[in-house]
């Protein structure tokens, strides 16, 4: 239950209709003054992002102010600037049509142009004619009855059609050709809309919007709009304090332990080389705070972390390890980054970036490191990669899972190890290659606990000196891990690394480094654990706990 002290204005979980969120006194973080940039542009504009990070709201947001003018807006920062009139407003989802195909999506696309354009207005267009013409005809002989300037197109989710079947060659080309002459025609036509809005996850070459706009304003990367969409850090503390508050009451944590797990679990997007921070998942944070006693779940996974364009890419590309791709780290550019791919050619590395698995870590002003964003896009990934391998923990190991809290707590490190190397021999197999480094297990491991109301979970978390592997904290207990495998000679001259060899290395690298400071109020408990490279597990007689003097 809510913290009866705590003034808890609702959330809108779900919700993506600007109008209603108001209507409704909604919490509502603030983002105007970069909508009121966006709608004084008379440029068409597109802006990718990935899946629920608020693209449908800020098109919802733009409805608003175009055809109701400040009507909703009360209070909000946009009040004290915006000026122009009302218009005309098309809004077109394309989401909703991405399930259909072939002479069902036309009819449907033309349904729709017909009904948003219809409203208020006499169409050109008979029901004949809806139903054997192609959309860029349909749209060519309403525009020729508009006036200049006076409609506003939204279009959310352009390519969302495209991505749900590019693993269907045949079916992806007739759609590809479809919107093309679509985009087309809009462009053609550009003079009849005051503004035009585009969102979509991916840049697909072939679709018109890239190729005919020549006027179009890509502000995806641009650093003005890098905080658009997602939560910053001072949003969080200054919209979010009463429900930070009861976080802590209903998990028993204190306010400043919930704000760490936030940060680690759901923050660190970036979506310019030049960005002046990070932002948070709007979707996991707002569940998170909308039931808090199912403490820091993977609501990435759960929702927009398998959309079809990755597991279709997946199919697409049989070679390709996802298991292998979470250990590697990506390097791109800024020109990588804004080309257009046909849908076949795009990069893993940039797909994944624009699905939001992978975020920007700025090297110069041209290039960047590609790396999780946080530890709940990181076990995201896992999670996809032993889901697409038909590879999951047994329900024992599961049912033990459960109790990790307990063993922790007890600082049972028989069980704890146990449950370790039950996980590695359910989620691995004879063939496979997790063993030739320790972090792979430590992945793998780390995917594989629950995240509970009970139990935080965190890798490779940074301190001044080091980044520790697994950090573990319960409401009594802050538990660190760090794991070293031991290996053979690799040439004659080499001696390899044996088990006391690895302890002793990770016993003084956890004592140098001061791994675990971040929860000064719990007991420490560090643990050094050696990977037994010819074994393929933890050995239980070089896992040790950690203690100086």
């Amino acid at each position: 239950m809510p913290h009866q002290n705590a003034d808890i204005k609702r959330l809108p979980t779900g919700r993506v209709n600007f109008s209603a969120i108001r209507k409704a006194s909604m919490l509502y973080v603030d983002k105007t003054r970069y909508v009121s940039q966006i709608a004084e542009s008379w440029e068409p504009i597109f802006l990718a992002r990935p899946r629920r990070f608020g693209k449908s709201l800020l098109v919802s947001t733009l409805e608003s102010l175009f055809s109701k003018g400040l009507e909703d807006f009360h209070g909000l920062d946009i009040e004290k600037i915006w000026n122009d009139t009302t218009y005309k407003v098309v809004h077109l989802d394309f989401s909703r049509l991405a399930g259909k195909t072939g002479k069902d999506f036309t009819t449907a696309l033309n349904d729709l142009l017909v009904f948003m354009f219809g409203s208020n207005n006499k169409i050109p267009v008979s029901e004949e004619q809806i139903k054997n013409l192609s959309p860029d005809t349909i749209l060519y002989k309403i525009a020729e009855h508009l006036q200049d300037n006076s409609t506003v197109l939204l279009i959310d989710e352009y390519n969302a059609p495209l991505t749900r079947h590019m693993a269907d060659k045949n079916t992806l080309n007739d759609l590809t050709q479809i919107l093309a002459d679509f985009y087309a025609t809009v462009k053609q036509y550009v003079d009849k809309f005051r503004h035009i809005f585009i969102t979509g996850v991916t840049r697909i070459a072939h679709v018109s919007i890239f190729s005919a706009f020549n006027n179009l304003k890509e502000i995806s990367l641009e650093k003005d709009y890098a905080m658009l969409l997602g939560f910053t850090q001072e949003e969080i503390e200054n919209n979010f304090a009463t429900h930070v508050e009861n976080a802590a009451h209903v998990l028993g944590w204190s306010q400043e332990n919930i704000l760490t797990a936030l940060k680690d679990r759901y923050d660190g997007y970036r979506f310019s080389l030049d960005a002046p921070g990070t932002v948070y998942a709007p979707w996991s944070v707002l569940n998170f705070f909308t039931n808090p006693a199912l403490g820091f779940e993977n609501y990435w996974f759960e929702s927009g972390g398998t959309p079809s364009l990755l597991l279709n890419f997946i199919k697409m590309h049989k070679s390709f390890t996802l298991r292998e791709s979470a250990k590697q780290k990506f390097s791109t550019t800024v020109v990588d980054l804004k080309a257009k791919y046909e849908i076949p050619e795009i990069p893993p590395e940039i797909l994944f970036t624009q699905a939001g698995y992978l975020t920007l870590l700025p090297k110069s002003q041209t290039r960047a490191d590609l790396v999780f964003p946080n530890t709940e896009v990181a076990e995201s990934m896992l999670q996809l990669a032993l889901s697409v391998e038909g590879m999951r923990i047994s329900d024992d190991t599961s049912y033990d899972c459960d109790r990790l809290v307990e063993y922790i707590d007890t600082r049972n490190l028989d069980k704890i190890i146990d449950i370790f190397n039950r996980i590695l021999v359910d989620c691995s197999s004879s063939k496979s290659v997790i063993f030739t480094d320790e972090l792979s297990v430590r992945d793998l491991i780390f995917a594989a606990i629950p995240q509970t109301s009970a139990l935080l979970k965190s890798k490779e978390r940074a301190n001044a000196l080091g980044i520790s592997d697994l950090e573990l904290t319960t409401r009594h207990t802050h538990m660190v891990i760090e794991f070293k495998r031991t290996y053979p000679p690799k040439s004659p001259g080499d001696k390899g690394r044996d088990a006391e060899k690895s302890l002793a290395l990770g016993i003084a690298q956890m004592i140098s480094r001061k791994y675990g400071m971040k929860f000064p109020d719990l007991p420490l408990y560090r643990l050094v654990m050696v990977i037994g490279t010819c074994e393929r597990q933890l050995l239980p007689e070089f896992c040790r706990e950690v203690r100086e003097g």
